[in-house]
């Protein structure tokens, strides 16, 4: 006769048991793990970056004017011989350094425009448009910055007897595009003609210079200059 088996619940226990579910705190350390993984790559990369040398931007070209046009029979000074200190009032980047009329009460920019001449009592106007065909005007900037700072003889007394006018950029890049510069004979008055006009331009850090001789006559009574950034 067969004995009897063991109890229904003493078999249960002795059967195998149901795989265990991995715990919150299991969970957590996994996630841990795998964002410690994910940093630890990210951060290698960074390091790796850090390594590759990145070029600098190239640098800016200089600015230079083109398609200059200047009067017929017009000398234009491109290269500049240093006479030594700057002189006021004339017109003229003296030194060599880029800046025309330096130290004189004169503004200056990176465009600068200055006429100088001897006839104190010729009035002589110096009008520079910019791009856009705006006039530059005593204390009041167009739109792309060009302002005269001096507009003489004045019987103010402000232009301390000199004969200069000087317009400039007050800030930032030029705007590019087509500048007209015009050097007008306004009143001749008690001057002998013809009246001799220096007229000096800086673009950049260069200096460009040209005579002017101007008439009270239409064809001579003032003298245009033109080029292009």
């Amino acid at each position: 006769m067969r004995s009897p088996g063991p109890p229904r619940r003493e078999r249960r226990a002795r059967g195998a048991f149901p795989k265990a579910t991995p715990g919150p705190g299991a969970r957590l350390a996994g996630v841990r793990g795998a964002l410690g993984g994910a940093l630890g790559a990210a951060l290698a990369a960074l390091l790796l970056a850090g390594c590759i040398e990145v070029p600098p931007p190239p640098p800016k070209p200089p600015l230079e004017p083109k398609d200059l046009k200047v009067p017929e029979g017009v000398g234009l000074e491109m290269a500049c011989t240093p006479t030594g200190v700057e002189l006021c009032f004339d017109a003229r980047d003296n030194n060599c350094n880029g800046v025309i009329d330096e130290g004189c009460g004169l503004h200056t920019g990176i465009l600068q425009f200055t006429i100088a001449w001897e006839e104190a009592e010729a009035d002589v106007d110096l009008n520079v448009y910019d791009p856009a065909g705006e006039l530059a005007r005593v204390g009041e900037p167009t739109a792309s910055g060009l302002m005269k700072d001096r507009d003489c003889p004045r019987v103010s007394g402000e232009c301390q007897e000199q004969n200069v006018e000087n317009v400039f950029l007050t800030e930032g890049e030029p705007a590019r595009g087509r500048y007209r510069v015009v050097v007008r004979l306004d009143k001749l008055n008690d001057a002998t003609a013809p009246v001799r006009v220096r007229l000096s331009a800086r673009v950049g850090q260069r200096s460009y210079s040209m005579a002017l001789d101007l008439s009270p006559s239409p064809a001579s009574e003032e003298k245009s200059v033109e080029f292009t950034l």
